[in-house]
């Protein structure tokens, strides 16, 4: 209970941190003049709310083992832990879905093809958290617990794969602006072009290489966040024996809060963003 409830804790102070982070985005420190609302986007907001669910996620899943410990038995702290990590599920999948996309900062809408993506996630997530139902209808070492947590993995894993295809779509359309902008040929490296194009004179084809960049950067992190929690984590968990079985938990989220703190850094309400240099294009 105590390391949930301090993770809970941890995730407090980067709520603190990013609501400080996103007034900043709104008021000028020097003037306490408002700046141009394109500073703080939607996509900020649902960021606070994903951090907001995190954390009492993780209050209320201590709360349960504090309860069992003392009373063998809680289905209050259960449904209220197992209600806000289904919604914290499903927006850190959406949350990375629009990022990758663009939407809010790049453009203020989805495509045909996006949106449909987006439903296939909203809807695997849906299907998800039907399965978690019935996991907790069942009891651990039943045939059907075993069969429900394994489609409960295999769902996970095609949501993941989910959210990395607008991620590829976007990176593909930045290269080919950035290729046709520089008057460069495929055949050269891309690297290349993207390193020529950041010294081009010209400033919309500077802007797009550095968004360039950070989607390839943004990209990396979601397949290193995507491998090491569904993948390495379980691989450790196979080589623990029940009384160290904890460690599980603490290496995913150590992982996941990495990846958290990755997101929100670069992908703040600042000047220096590539994002929010949409005035020089």
């Amino acid at each position: 209970p105590l390391f949930y409830f301090w993770m809970g804790i941890v995730y407090g102070i980067l709520i603190l941190i990013w609501i400080h982070t996103l007034r900043k985005g709104i008021v000028s420190p020097s003037s306490n003049i408002s700046r141009a609302p394109q500073q703080v986007r939607q996509i900020h907001h649902m960021m606070a709310l994903l951090l907001i669910l995190k954390s009492l996620s993780f209050l209320s899943e201590s709360a349960r083992y504090h309860y069992i410990r003392i009373y063998g038995h809680t289905e209050m702290w259960t449904t209220v832990y197992y209600t806000f990590t289904a919604l914290k599920g499903t927006l850190l999948f959406t949350v990375i879905l629009l990022i990758g996309s663009g939407w809010s900062f790049v453009k203020p809408f989805l495509l045909p093809r996006e949106r449909k993506v987006m439903f296939v996630v909203l809807l695997i997530q849906v299907l998800n958290n039907i399965v978690i139902i019935f996991v907790l209808n069942e009891k651990e070492g039943d045939r059907l617990f075993d069969d429900w947590k394994t489609l409960l993995h295999f769902l996970d894993i095609v949501c993941c794969c989910a959210v990395l295809v607008p991620i590829v779509w976007q990176v593909n359309t930045l290269e080919q602006i950035v290729e046709k902008g520089s008057n460069q040929s495929s055949v050269i490296d891309s690297e290349d072009i993207v390193e020529a194009a950041l010294e081009s004179s010209d400033v919309s084809i500077r802007v797009t290489a550095k968004k360039l960049k950070l989607f390839r950067s943004f990209y990396v992190c979601v397949m290193f966040y995507l491998y090491y929690t569904r993948i390495c984590v379980y691989l450790v968990a196979s080589t623990l024996d029940f009384r160290h079985s904890w460690l599980q938990e603490v290496v995913s989220e150590f992982g996941t809060l990495i990846f958290y703190i990755y997101t929100g850094f670069k992908f703040r309400p600042m000047d220096e963003n590539p994002y929010l240099s949409l005035k020089e294009m």
